[in-house]
């Protein structure tokens, strides 16, 4: 299953950080356990915006991550991409 995890990244701040610290945040978890991997990070600058995606069986396991990457979402959802 497909999870899309949302938070707020103000400008200057760098996707590619973001995307490093939740890849290590998932694989933190997984080893802990949990069934979560890193997919895909997309920022939208204009918004703020920070989309994270993540394969996992439960939002549970993609909050975990976010902790463990000291990544704040502000929502996490089960989401449809077609990759």
């Amino acid at each position: 299953m497909l999870f899309l995890a949302e938070l707020y990244l103000p400008r200057g701040e760098e996707i590619g950080e973001v995307a490093r610290r939740a890849r290590e945040g998932a694989a933190s978890a997984a080893e802990a356990g949990g069934s979560v991997s890193f997919v895909q990070a997309v920022f939208v600058p204009h918004d703020e915006c920070c989309f994270v995606l993540f394969r996992s069986e439960s939002a549970t396991d993609v909050a975990t991550a976010g902790v463990r990457a000291g990544l704040e979402f502000d929502r996490i959802s089960i989401a449809e991409a077609v990759l």
